[in-house]
């Protein structure tokens, strides 16, 4: 059996789909979901062998191999990292405030840290349990959400940044979310079934390119988010990793070096040998 991990979002129910459906065929594959920080602690573990993982988690990392053609990128907005406020605040407005931060996100927590220093915004920031905003902005100005939470805050609180926008404007690339990474042990020990969960999530993605208004009825009428609006959502998502995804990766390691966040990075890639 190989335990492979998925990311409890919307954004990863898109390319698991036709896997999780039987529109793939694939034996011998236990999907195991959870929070992007907490299936990185389980494949460090050794409780998974296979695992989308939060970017900046594979940069604290020198065992892992990166899955080639997967990840999950925008190239400008994501509708779905966002900063979220109860009042009307710009984004230099955030100097000197409060923003609370989710244990759910790594690359996310990252990211907001590299563009405020990048910008020169100092703002306080503050680990909060759990993912209730109402909670959050009980104790700070400002809250990170990612993921569903935040697809659902859209309407609901005021939106002062989405992260990707951000990063394209400060970077004028794509911001490299999630990457597919394998224990390079097990790697090692066993390249063929690595290349098996690898071909199939590689179908099931192509799949769900093929079918996103399929996909996106369900994921909204599973998830209770809009199905119009989850159509639009998908679209603005890549789940590739092409030349220019990798340079944008590069890129937003070099600025976590420098803000004191990872060590430098070598990007290291499952080569199927």
């Amino acid at each position: 059996m190989i335990r492979l991990g998925k990311i409890a979002f919307a954004n990863c129910d898109f390319p698991y789909y036709a896997l999780e459906r039987g529109k793939v065929k694939a034996h011998g594959i236990e999907i195991r979901e959870a929070h992007p920080v907490e299936l990185a602690r389980l494949l460090f573990e050794g409780m998974l062998d296979i695992s989308p993982i939060s970017s900046i988690m594979y940069a604290k990392r020198d065992d892992l191999l990166i899955l080639p053609g997967l990840s999950i990128t925008s190239n400008d907005f994501t509708k779905s990292v966002l900063i979220c406020s109860n009042g009307k605040l710009d984004f230099p407005e955030l100097e000197g405030k409060t923003l609370c931060i989710p244990e759910t996100t790594a690359s996310s927590a990252a990211l907001i840290k590299i563009i405020l220093w990048r910008n020169g915004v100092n703002v306080k920031i503050k680990q909060c349990h759990g993912t209730d905003i109402d909670r959050m902005l009980e104790n700070g100005d400002a809250a990170l959400l990612i993921g569903d939470s935040a697809i659902h805050a859209i309407g609901k609180y005021s939106i002062i940044a989405d992260l990707g926008n951000e990063w394209k404007k400060l970077t004028g690339k794509k911001m490299v979310y999630a990457l597919w990474v394998v224990r390079e042990d097990f790697a090692r020990r066993h390249p063929d079934k690595v290349r098996y969960v690898l071909d199939a999530l590689i179908q099931s993605k192509d799949y769900a390119y093929k079918n996103v208004s399929e996909i996106a009825n369900f994921i909204g009428t599973q998830k209770k988010i809009d199905c119009s609006f989850m159509r639009e959502y998908l679209h603005t998502l890549n789940y590739d990793f092409d030349d220019e995804s990798v340079e944008s990766l590069k890129l937003y390691f070099e600025y976590a070096s420098e803000c004191g966040i990872v060590d430098d990075v070598k990007l290291r890639f499952f080569d199927g040998a």
